[in-house]
C-alpha cells in the first residue's frame, strides 16, 4: 500500500461541462470546493475512489457534513447534483468517485 501525496487537477478544469455547470450554481464555489475535498477524501481512503472509513465501512452524508462543516441539507443537495451529473456514483454501497482511474 501506498501514501498519495499530490493531486493532479488537468489544466483545463475550467472548461468541463459539469465543473461549468457547478459553478453556475448557487454556491457553485462551495460546489467546486466540496467536489475537490471529495477527491482528496478518495485518495486519503486508497481504496480505488471508493469514499469510506477505516476497513471498508461506507461514509455518509453525514460523514461528509461533519469533515466539511456543511449543514446536512446543503450536503444532501450538493452530493445529489454529483449523482445527477453522474461524478458520485454508488458501488457496493459506497459512494465512489466515478471515473477513479483516469
Amino acid at each position: 500500500m501506498y501514501n498519495l501525496q499530490w493531486l493532479k487537477l488537468e489544466i483545463k478544469i475550467f472548461s468541463n461541462r459539469k465543473i461549468q455547470i457547478l459553478l453556475k450554481e448557487t454556491y457553485g464555489d462551495t460546489y467546486f470546493r466540496v467536489w475537490i475535498q471529495l477527491i482528496t477524501i478518495a485518495m486519503e481512503c486508497n481504496c480505488k475512489g471508493k469514499l469510506v472509513i477505516g476497513e471498508n465501512i461506507p461514509m455518509t452524508i453525514e460523514n461528509f457534513s461533519k469533515i466539511m462543516g456543511k449543514s446536512k441539507k446543503k450536503m444532501e443537495k450538493i452530493i445529489k447534483k454529483f449523482q445527477e451529473l453522474n461524478m458520485l456514483i454508488i458501488e457496493e454501497g459506497a459512494y465512489k468517485i466515478k471515473n477513479w482511474s483516469k
